[in-house]
């Protein structure tokens, strides 16, 4: 049975620290009816039960006390937290007195407030302090008093405030260490939240505060970082619990100045050069290159690309960045002047007969492209066999960068080849029946013929033979300045004798050229003209 009783005892000690009233709310009718709420009060002590004098029943979320002679009501608070005021609301008058009291323990009560009289009074609204231990609060009337409590509430004491509303840091330059500022925070029973309403600034603590502790002090550093340029201002908020400060921070920070140097004389430069600029600046960031013209040339890598002869203006900036102002830019002028193309060229041999078209001329380095034509020449000529000193120009693909340039050349044109073909000749001949040879010469040029014996003669390509036997005639060209000497061709002729044919008896229409006696004289005839065996024409 004991220990039945020790388990309930147990039970009602934690009911009666968890359901009191709460801190900052206003006590209801559930309030009222709690016994952990209300402790203990006498017969004559209602919520609702209608009041003497006061026009019947009251509205729920009142106490109603009728003291006949003594009577009471007893309210417990929270047990942790601290007590700060109390307001209530009253109504009523008698002969009697109403009072409330304050207590710690349920024990040593000592008064808060008295009302005596003897009037009927309206709604009339009371604050007063309670002590920070405060833990039970007791309403009471006596010598027939009736009064109606309501509105009743006990505001929890929590306090917050700042050394400080505002801390200005001044100013300081991108990187410099952190600025900091200390403030004291003063505090009672709270837990209070701190932020920061701008990244730049922060707080060395997260929350501020402790519940059931009076009249705190805790130091907060503020602190300013000076990571990135610009004017910055916030606040630095510590709230909770219904309290809130506020401190204004502000600050300034500032970048560093640079300086750019470029001390290059560009002057003049032409295509093919190599122009590497060299403008730097105090804070070691990297130079950018403007160029006026890009169409003339523009800047890769520090390094002029040149794109045409012309003049161009070039800007050396240096932007900044999260730490450095942006330089004062510095410009030059660039003048670009076309380059005489360096070319090595080669002119190949020409054969006699071939055009100067056809020699092919090569551009040996390669460093340029272009064409060549020749100067003072017309390309469709035909020169003689031999060694010639000409002039080509060359005309550069790119004529906005180069000069067309005339370069001396040595050209060779050697002798062409000739050849003899002697084919489908008649070697049977007859005395005195003369037949053309048909040797060829490829060069169109004049055969030249040689006999082993003076057995016949060839004239204008004709063949004569004089006397019977057999002879050897050779066929050659012994060459010229534009043509190579041939090789020899050999064919051997077998003459025989002929009839001898009065001159008047020829019919000369049907020998092309022939030997004939008149008057006992020998003549050669061709094409009706008449030679003597030397030669000699005769009339």
């Amino acid at each position: 049975m004991k220990k039945i009783y020790m388990i309930f005892a147990g039970i009602m000690l934690a009911m009666t620290v968890s359901a009191q009233l709460a801190w900052d709310t206003e006590m209801t009718k559930s309030d009222f009816n709690n016994a952990q709420t209300v402790i203990s009060k006498t017969d004559n002590v209602s919520f609702s039960a209608p009041v003497m004098g006061l026009g019947g029943g009251l509205s729920i979320g009142k106490i109603v006390l009728i003291g006949t002679y003594e009577d009471e009501c007893v309210i417990a608070l929270p047990q942790t937290g601290i007590a700060e005021t109390l307001s209530f609301s009253w109504q009523g008058g008698s002969n009697g007195t109403f009072s409330v009291y304050q207590s710690a323990d349920h024990n040593n009560w000592s008064l808060v407030v008295s009302k005596e009289g003897n009037t009927l009074s309206l709604d009339t609204d009371e604050e007063v302090a309670l002590a920070t231990t405060t833990r039970y609060l007791k309403f009471a009337a006596s010598a027939h008093t009736a009064v109606v409590f309501r509105k009743i509430k006990v505001t929890e004491l929590k306090r917050l405030s700042a050394g400080t509303d505002e801390w200005p840091f001044g100013s300081g330059m991108v990187d410099d260490a952190d600025g900091t500022k200390n403030v004291n925070i003063l505090w009672t029973n709270i837990v209070a939240e701190v932020s920061s309403t701008d990244p730049h600034f922060s707080a060395s603590l997260a929350t501020v505060g402790q519940k059931n502790l009076i009249d705190q002090t805790t130091q907060l550093t503020i602190r300013y970082a000076h990571s990135e340029a610009g004017q910055h201002s916030g606040e630095i908020v510590i709230a909770g619990e219904g309290k809130e400060v506020r401190i204004a921070v502000s600050g300034e920070t500032k970048k560093y100045d640079q300086t750019l140097t470029w001390i290059q004389n560009l002057g003049e430069c032409q295509a093919g050069d190599h122009v590497q600029l060299n403008a730097f600046s105090s804070s070691a960031l990297e130079i950018i290159y403007e160029s006026s013209d890009e169409s003339v040339a523009y800047v890769v890598n520090g390094e002029v690309v040149i794109a045409c002869a012309g003049e161009v203006t070039l800007t050396a900036t240096q932007p900044g960045n999260y730490k450095f102002n942006a330089a004062e830019p510095v410009s030059k002028t660039l003048t670009i002047r076309k380059a005489d193309p360096m070319i090595g060229v080669t002119v190949g041999d020409l054969t006699y007969g071939q055009a100067l078209s056809e020699a092919l001329i090569e551009e040996q380095l390669g460093k340029v492209e272009g064409t060549f034509s020749w100067v003072d020449q017309d390309p469709s000529a035909v020169l003689d066999a031999g060694d010639y000193a000409l002039t080509v120009r060359f005309t550069p693909t790119d004529l906005c960068l180069y000069n067309t340039r005339e370069v001396p050349v040595a050209l060779h044109i050697d002798k062409a080849q000739q050849v003899i073909t002697w084919e489908n000749q008649e070697t049977e001949l007859t005395v005195g029946q003369a037949i053309p040879s048909s040797a060829v010469l490829s060069s169109g040029l004049e055969i030249t013929y040689a006999y082993t014996e003076c057995l016949l003669s060839i004239e204008n390509g004709v063949i004569i033979p004089e006397n019977e036997g057999e002879v050897t005639v050779v066929a050659y060209h012994p060459g010229n300045n534009n043509y190579l000497p041939t090789t020899v061709i050999m064919t051997v002729f077998h003459i025989v004798a002929g009839e001898t044919t009065d001159v008047q008896g020829v019919q000369q229409s049907e020998v092309s050229s022939q030997k004939v006696i008149i008057d006992g004289v020998p003549y050669i005839i061709t094409e009706s003209t008449k030679y003597d065996l030397k030669g000699l024409r005769i009339e």
